[in-house]
């Protein structure tokens, strides 16, 4: 129902669909019903996220196999949101032994050249500290002043994003096949109805 002035005034149209967002506005409710969904790799997820912030075990209160879904799915997200540099720059950075032993044991080589490359290219041949701080000392950062041209690894850490967005390994597919495998994913399955 819509007010008879909006009518009046629109050909009898909405607002949404006079103005083109109508599609928009109906793919939103869709996404948002489908993310309402029970999801047993969210559910997976958001429990060690709990387990590592919220307890006092942290992540060293986690299995073998979950520490190894939890840092590789941690390089994803931080890897997909603001490149290798923001890994290493947040508290992520500290898991990066993790991740090289976890893409080693999925086996996403392609990925785990890019790691290491993006290391090399961000700390040289001195391998990431654990601790933040020290690691925000070694690691190269951006200029403040965009400065012509850039320094030359700031657009070879750049081409390592990108190779890395373009997903060499199917690193989501990996993740999901090694829950399912290990068994991770089975206490959140539900049977099916």
């Amino acid at each position: 129902m819509i007010l008879p002035a909006t009518a009046a005034d629109n050909g009898g149209l909405c607002m949404p669909c006079k103005n083109g967002t109508r599609q928009q506005i109906e793919e939103s409710k869709a996404l948002n019903k489908k993310l309402e969904e029970y999801d047993p790799v969210r559910e997976l997820w958001l429990s060690l996220v709990h387990r590592v912030h919220d307890t006092a075990e942290g992540f060293d209160g986690l299995t073998d196999d979950e520490k190894l879904y939890f840092a590789v799915c941690i390089l994803e997200g931080e890897v997909y949101n603001g490149g290798f540099h923001q890994f290493f720059s947040n508290s992520s950075g500290e898991l990066f032994e993790h991740v090289v032993s976890g893409l080693t044991k999925l086996n996403a080589q392609n990925s785990l050249k890019l790691l290491r490359h993006s290391a090399k290219v961000l700390f040289g041949d001195t391998a990431p500290p654990v601790d933040r701080q020290e690691r925000w000392e070694l690691m190269k950062h951006y200029p403040e002043d965009v400065q012509e041209p850039l320094p030359e690894w700031v657009s070879e850490l750049g081409k390592l994003d990108e190779t890395y967005w373009d997903d060499p390994d199917n690193l989501g597919e990996l993740l999901d096949e090694f829950a399912k495998d290990t068994k991770l994913l089975k206490p959140f399955e539900r049977p099916e109805t």
